[in-house]
């Protein structure tokens, strides 16, 4: 691993997955869980809301450095945690390299964004945004036009470019 720390992986039961990755980071323990996120109806006008959830129900990674902390958690009567298994193979408990979780990190973030182009974003006229992402990250320019889906940033001089409106966080916005 050349001098980094892994991950152990715990086992839980499906509905307590983001409940124990929660509860050991509220703790001071590093532990993660990817989320993704499913589109359900909610209410009677059924209007859609993103609710989020675990891509790989069942499982919490946590920092290998926990390993002694988490073994000593299992065996407390009263816990403050979810009940949790550390996992084992071959009678030794597996330390998964950050690499080898890429691929799930790089899901996560995929779903984040779809939860993000799902969303209306209604930029205001006249704004001034800073564009984080896509091909014109980097950028500065104002909004002359918003419908919630796109807006249209002049950039400078006659450099007018439609945007998809999900590319403009909010949080980046200020007045012009």
């Amino acid at each position: 691993m050349g001098g980094q720390e892994g991950w152990c992986i715990l086992r839980t039961r499906g509905a307590s997955t983001m409940r124990l990755a929660s509860s050991l980071r509220d703790s001071g323990i590093s532990a993660w869980t990817p989320i993704g996120s499913v589109t359900k109806r909610k209410g009677r006008a059924r209007d859609r809301v993103d609710s989020p959830t675990p891509i790989m129900p069942t499982f919490v990674f946590a920092r290998s450095s926990h390993i002694g902390e988490l073994q000593r958690l299992r065996t407390l009567i009263l816990s403050p945690h979810p009940a949790f298994s550390i996992f084992r193979h071959l009678n030794r408990v597996p330390i998964i390299s950050d690499h080898d979780i890429c691929s799930l990190r790089d899901a996560e973030e995929r779903s984040a964004i779809q939860v993000r182009k799902r969303q209306r974003n209604v930029v205001p006229i006249g704004s001034s945004v800073h564009v984080s992402e896509g091909a014109f990250a980097g950028m500065s320019g104002i909004v002359e036009e918003s419908d919630g889906k796109t807006a249209v940033v002049a950039f400078g001089g006659n450099f007018r470019v439609t945007i998809a409106a999900w590319l403009l966080p909010e949080n980046l916005l200020t007045a012009a």
